[in-house]
């Protein structure tokens, strides 16, 4: 068979229903070998919105979604997407054409060394050939899926995809091999975590994205009660821990100033899947702290680690569970843990006193609402800009995999792309993008991909006319804001020249009855939503 007709099957039989991209002339055999597999080619406009798409609906299914573009400026385009995964560690494919050796110096147009360039921000990247397609891809599938998952890249040129390879499609099953599991972590370093937890009054505990990609929310919530531990969580963690248990803190990073307090005063601090590039602040210990995970305990964002416990972190806390004796946590401890909560969303997510409704709606308040009136299994997808740092403490969602940032890169553009992806992981889960009006701007051409494929979600486009997160710190330096802020534009018209439903929200009233409205239409609907960008700056600790 031929080696895209092998990349397509192995790939069907690994559980691939539909790949994403822009393609070029020189990709459309591998293309059409999906094809012939009933793989539908999922369109997009940009090669970012693709990576975006295939990086939420590859963490949600736990199989790795799959991207195809061309050569030269579909990578370079596709730069932002790849690094979102790979820094967000989501599992990720890439493929795109490569010019042959043969053919470089007759014809070097639109050549990039591309495995070099895909190096720099992929766990792995090498040209898949004939030669090499059957050890190459399955070894390439199981590293984008193991411990701290993300992006692989393998480019292949138009002449390898049409050249045969000895096998047959009985022999595919057989070169399928799981991904490497994690170790078992050493008795030694186990007892001396159990030793300290034992010793510990005030224990807290910070949870992390390797925590998601672990899929270990139940063990981490049966652990965290075991201790009786208090427990935040960082960016892209919100909901590992349900947001309604009585031990929950919030997100560590934003309007964290109470759960710092309570890092100073802990006595213990116990990391599960910390990941460095998932930290906004790092934090420095005066008391011991255990590190769990399953690729690296020794993360450079909390420090000093006492104990690293490496290994498969399910195991590791049910052993942990297990062997640990009875134990009290100080009750006023917990009462602390309880008033950190109320502080974050009372006060400092509160709406200032200087607030008027007339001004727009004020930006926690649109998290706040909407999430009153949707179901609790709705997933959202906050894009990068001041919104982010409010969607991360304002949303609460008490279910893992609902909550959808990229925050390892934090590009622009990332929600509209991310949502999508998410819907058609999960069609019967209620959607939502949040973008701010700059970063709507760059990928407005999407709308089109959402209207072609008629995902029925919502499309909330905050608007505050600027850079709103850069600005405010312009503000704050008494800096010139040219470059930051642009003009009021229409765009419930820009929306609606698409096909899609557009709704504009000027006060929390039409605000909830669009929402309502939104989700019984059960289509592509916009919500253009007129903020008073200046709460932003009233806020303790928001941009």
């Amino acid at each position: 068979m031929y080696t895209c007709d092998f990349i397509a099957k192995y790939l069907k039989k690994r559980g691939v229903k539909q790949v994403f991209g822009t393609p070029g002339s020189d990709t459309i055999n591998l293309i059409n070998a999906f094809s012939d597999q009933g793989i539908n080619y999922v369109l997009t406009h940009h090669e970012n919105t693709a990576a975006y798409m295939a990086s939420t609906y590859g963490e949600i299914t736990g199989i790795p979604g799959v991207v195809i573009v061309t050569k030269g400026p579909g990578i370079t385009n596709l730069a932002s997407g790849i690094a979102s995964a790979h820094l967000d560690r989501r599992p990720i494919i890439v493929f795109s054409a490569i010019i042959d050796p043969e053919l470089l110096s007759k014809n070097p147009h639109q050549e990039v060394p591309l495995v070099a360039f895909g190096g720099l921000i992929t766990k792995l990247s090498e040209e898949l050939t004939s030669a090499n397609a059957t050890t190459l891809l399955d070894r390439a599938y199981n590293i984008a899926i193991d411990p701290r998952p993300g992006a692989v890249y393998l480019p292949i040129s138009p002449v390898q995809a049409i050249t045969e390879i000895d096998i047959d499609d009985s022999e595919i099953d057989r070169i399928i091999t799981s991904a490497n599991k994690s170790i078992t972590v050493d008795k030694k370093s186990i007892n001396k975590a159990i030793d300290l937890i034992n010793a510990s009054k005030k224990p807290i505990m910070v949870a992390g994205v390797g925590s998601v990609a672990s899929k270990i929310s139940n063990e981490l919530l049966l652990f965290m009660h075991k201790i009786d531990s208090p427990a935040c969580v960082t960016l892209q963690a919100v909901g590992n821990i349900p947001c309604n248990d009585s031990l929950y803190l919030g997100m560590y990073g934003w309007f964290g100033t109470p759960i710092d307090e309570m890092l100073k005063e802990a006595d213990l601090i116990i990391t599960v899947g910390l990941d460095g590039w998932d930290i906004i602040r790092p934090y420095k210990s005066e008391v011991p702290i255990i590190s769990i995970d399953d690729a690296d305990v020794n993360d450079r964002t909390f420090q000093p680690v006492s104990v690293g416990l490496k290994g498969n972190m399910a195991e590791t806390l049910r052993s942990l569970q297990n062997l640990l004796e009875e134990r009290e946590t100080d009750s006023d401890w917990l009462e602390k843990a309880k008033d950190c909560f109320e502080k974050i969303h009372n006060f400092e997510l509160g709406i200032s006193s200087e607030y008027k409704e007339s001004s727009g709606i004020a930006p926690q308040a649109v998290y706040k609402e909407i999430r009153k009136v949707v179901p609790e299994e709705t997933i959202i997808a906050a894009d990068a800009g001041a919104h982010k740092s409010l969607a991360s403490q304002a949303w609460l969602t008490n279910l893992p995999l609902k909550y959808f940032v990229s925050n390892g890169l934090s590009p622009m553009g990332f929600s509209l792309g991310a949502a999508m992806g998410a819907k058609l992981a999960l069609p019967s889960a209620p959607v939502i993008s949040f973008v701010g009006d700059g970063g709507f701007l760059m990928y407005a051409g999407e709308l089109a991909t959402w209207r072609r494929l008629n995902i029925a979600m919502i499309q909330v486009i905050m608007v505050d006319n600027g850079l709103t997160q850069v600005k405010s710190k312009q503000l704050k330096k008494g800096y010139n804001t040219e470059s930051t802020s642009f003009e009021k534009i229409e765009y419930k018209k820009i929306v609606e020249s698409f096909g899609i439903d557009a709704i504009e929200a000027d006060n929390v009233s039409e605000l909830v009855q669009g929402i309502k409205m939104a989700l019984q239409l059960n289509k592509p609907v916009s919500i253009i939503v007129n903020l008073d960008g200046s709460e932003y700056l009233r806020m303790p600790s928001a941009v």
